[in-house]
């Protein structure tokens, strides 16, 4: 548990209503706003204010196979559906930065 919220912190964006991490706030409400293109939303890297791509898939990969290895066990922690919001909550990021064909926001 105490894992996913510290992923949970690592989240930009608008993030949703009664955060784990009580004190965690929204941030980077603009990304891509200068290129006309919403880049909002992601995960931090190693508490920075950087979203790098490659560490940030390396992770939600992870966070899939745990969920595909593990589901009874997350499910019986009562994690599962964390580790799902988790999960979405970089794909949806990476949707976002590959808005179409051959175009790619690093």
């Amino acid at each position: 548990m105490k894992s996913i919220i510290f992923l949970e912190a690592q989240r930009s964006g608008d993030l949703p209503p009664r955060p784990r991490p009580p004190w965690r706030g929204d941030s980077a409400l603009e990304d891509g706003k200068l290129v006309g293109v919403d880049l909002v939303g992601g995960y931090y890297d190693a508490g920075d204010n950087v979203k790098y791509g490659l560490p940030m898939a390396f992770t939600v990969t992870t966070l899939a196979w745990a969920a595909y290895f593990y589901k009874a066990e997350l499910t019986s922690a009562g994690e599962m559906r964390n580790v799902l919001d988790s999960i979405k909550w970089g794909t949806d990021y990476f949707l976002k930065a590959s808005p179409g064909q051959n175009r790619l926001f690093v």
